[in-house]
């Protein structure tokens, strides 16, 4: 019997992470002991109301059937309180839709709205999940590049307007994975004004919206007047409440993006289990005792991490927000070569950068997902294997 795979498949370029997995597991099986700093897998735990929320949901035998397709109730008004209170945005019970996480929803999304030879613009580096996704639909990432000196946001003002008018979708996602970036108020109106000009519609993944520090609150982009005309969200609990494995996320905005993305829903999957919704819904409703002490972590994790970084040589300036480092590579490394040199030297996994686009060559991602401990020994492993930044 021929096997053949469709061709959606062929065109999606190379899973580096598979590859990193691979090099992950060979080492190991040499005896290493790696500190693994790869995978944005949140290293706080979910909050206690949370987890007693989902035991007590266990035990009623309602949890266990089919999920309704128009979402938990409780749930839902607990994502418009949420919305008003941590972004001063009013959103209607009729523009929330309930995700089995924010990638789930995303890759739907673009499965809503794309046909195949499609464009979208997408700012590179970024999460794969906005182009790889598109990809799958027969769509066209259009790259829009992004760089230090620019903080890291697409210049909007310089895209062809014969190649704005083509597109269909602007998917941009601060504060960003991998690298950290924040945008201000005056970006989102710009980008606002920018898909109401070319009739596009705005993505934005605010999968990071809590995870900021020294009071750098980012912005939700639906708090920009008008911006609901054009625009959905995508929150995530995995990063917020540390519940990366419950799958559990929300989108709200648009009503007609929030009903064509339940549309292809309803298809396609019954929702999260119950049990998690009700979890999430208890997260929702948490002091701000719980995210207080979710933030002064990861900064003291930042903090060592980049003093740490800069001690051996790199000039790296303390992000605002995520729990990443975008980190250059040393003279006479590319991205690969390097992450292998840190693990055979140094006992220390991360992740290239061409794994978020083909702008991401010459960085690495460091993932601060470890304990304040751990992260200051991979520090001083570097350290002790004369690993240096030479620019």
């Amino acid at each position: 019997m021929k096997i053949e795979e469709a061709q959606r498949l062929s065109k999606l370029p190379i899973y580096v992470f598979a590859l990193l997995d691979k090099l992950k597991a060979d080492e190991r099986a040499k005896g290493k002991d790696l500190i693994d700093l790869t995978i944005g897998s949140p290293s706080h735990l979910p909050p206690k109301e949370a987890i007693a929320a989902l035991i007590k949901a266990l035990e009623d035998p309602k949890s266990h059937k089919y999920s309704s397709f128009e979402g938990d109730p409780a749930f839902i008004d607990a994502v418009c309180q949420w919305c008003k209170q941590q972004y001063s945005i009013n959103i209607h019970k009729d523009e929330v839709v309930t995700l089995v996480g924010s990638k789930e929803g995303l890759a739907h999304f673009y499965l809503a709205f794309l046909n195949p030879g499609d464009t979208l613009l997408v700012p590179l580096p970024m999460y794969p999940s906005h182009f790889r996704g598109p990809v799958l639909t027969g769509a066209e990432p259009i790259v829009l590049p992004t760089v230090e000196k620019n903080g890291f946001l697409p210049e909007l003002d310089i895209i062809d307007k014969s190649i704005a008018d083509k597109a269909k979708i602007l998917s941009l996602s601060y504060p960003t994975n991998p690298t950290a970036a924040t945008a201000p108020r005056e970006f989102f109106e710009k980008a606002v004004r920018f898909a109401k000009k070319h009739n596009l519609i705005l993505i934005h993944d605010f999968a990071y919206a809590e995870l900021y520090f020294e009071g750098q609150k980012p912005i939700s982009c639906l708090s920009v007047p008008g911006a609901k005309d054009v625009c959905i969200e995508f929150h995530s609990l995995s990063k917020t409440f540390g519940m990366a494995g419950w799958r559990l996320g929300f989108a709200v905005g648009n009503k007609q993006l929030i009903n064509a993305l339940k549309n292809i829903k309803t298809n396609l999957d019954y929702g999260p289990f119950a049990a998690t919704v009700k979890a999430g819904t208890a997260a929702l409703k948490v002091g701000d005792n719980y995210l207080d002490e979710m933030r002064q972590s990861y900064q003291r994790k930042r903090d060592i991490a980049v003093n740490g970084l800069n001690s051996l040589g790199w000039q790296l300036k303390k992000p605002l927000a995520t729990f990443y480092l975008w980190v250059p590579v040393p003279s006479g490394f590319n991205a690969m070569s390097f992450v292998e040199h840190l693990m055979h030297k140094a006992d220390v996994a991360v992740s290239p950068g061409i794994g978020f686009g083909d702008l991401g060559e010459g960085y690495v991602r460091f993932a601060l997902v470890e304990t304040d401990e751990k992260i200051a020994e991979a520090i001083s492993r570097m350290k002790k294997a004369g690993i240096k930044y030479n620019g």
